[in-house]
């Protein structure tokens, strides 16, 4: 009797040590495969001021992942082919980026192979769960060159356009011509640095995240995060504007150095209050229009008093306030 009863136990515990085994091959192929890939991309994260905030997001995604454990325990394990179907065309796209040097379309490939491996391993109610964890590892992969480039160069000239125009209205001579803008004391340009890229991207996945955790409507999540980006804008032309001042204020060297970097700091943090303060917002509004109107029947409900079963819950029986207890 005790060897029939061990019995299903050892299989419980050989099932697990053998999905333990696999999982980790599994762990190792994906990590030989695109170490080549991985590598890149933390010297990116390290060397490049524009994804710094890279290093964070995998950290944060797999806090996400560990905090949602005990759905996927309860969920229903299901694999689901369409997911077979999308690991192929990962495995297409780490082929096809490979051969054309593409290190863009092989960090994709990467995010999209560990998707579709849950959906295949573990079906749609996983996949669910670990939908954004794993969209927000899309902050952590930079941009395309192509995009990069063609983004910079208009948000450059449009930073310089908006500072002129705030000099102007406090009394400062200047003009822009592209993203150089002349003062009386000498010439400022707004450089790629400045032109708001990294701020912007930064602000996209912190928004993201704080809109994703917001206990609100979709719609209102998606006004949350798309707040981000005139904000981000706004606050890069706002400390182009100010270092402008500075300088026609103290000198050039307003523009560089330590001064500099604090008050584009300065600027971002009251960007970021700001952003704070809306979610709040958002999440009044949201609150409020999700709440169903109060009828008049339950309206006069609410303005009586409680009824006689309710004041004696021991009896059934309503009792006049002349009659003595029992």
């Amino acid at each position: 009797m005790q060897e029939a009863s061990y019995a299903p136990r050892r299989r419980v515990a050989s099932k697990r040590l053998l999905n333990l085994f696999a999982g980790a091959v599994l762990v190792v192929v994906i990590s030989v495969t695109y170490a080549p890939v991985l590598g890149g991309l933390v010297k990116d994260w390290i060397h490049d001021p524009n994804y710094n905030h890279g290093l964070l997001i995998p950290l944060i995604s797999g806090y996400l992942i560990w905090k949602s454990r005990g759905r996927f325990r309860s969920g229903k394990m299901t694999p689901s082919a369409y997911g077979l179907a999308g690991l192929l065309v990962a495995v297409v796209m780490l082929v096809v980026g490979t051969a054309g040097a593409e290190v863009f379309t092989q960090r994709l490939s990467l995010i999209l192979l560990l998707s579709f491996l849950l959906l295949f391993l573990y079906g749609r109610e996983s996949f669910r769960v670990a939908a954004f964890p794993l969209a927000f590892l899309f902050f952590a992969i930079p941009l395309p060159y192509v995009i990069y480039y063609s983004l910079t160069s208009p948000m450059q000239a449009w930073a310089a356009k908006c500072a002129v125009f705030g000099l102007k209205s406090v009394g400062v001579q200047a003009i822009n011509q592209g993203n150089i803008i002349h003062l009386p004391e000498g010439s400022l340009e707004v450089a790629e640095a400045c032109s708001g890229i990294r701020s912007l991207y930064a602000f996209l996945a912190l928004g993201a995240l704080v809109a994703h955790a917001a206990a609100i409507s979709v719609w209102g999540r998606l006004a949350v995060f798309s707040m981000t980006i005139p904000l981000a804008v706004a606050g890069n032309a706002i400390r182009v504007w100010g270092s402008g001042l500075g300088v026609y204020l103290f000198g050039p060297d307003f523009a560089k150095g330590t001064v500099h970097e604090l008050f584009g700091l300065m600027v971002f943090s009251v960007s970021l209050c700001v952003f704070v303060l809306f979610r709040k917002a958002a999440k009044i509004l949201c609150s409020s229009a999700t709440l169903p109107p109060l009828s008049s029947s339950a309206l006069r409900e609410s303005t009586r008093g409680p009824s006689a079963l309710e004041k004696y819950p021991g009896d059934s029986r309503p009792r006049s306030s002349k009659s003595p207890p029992s």
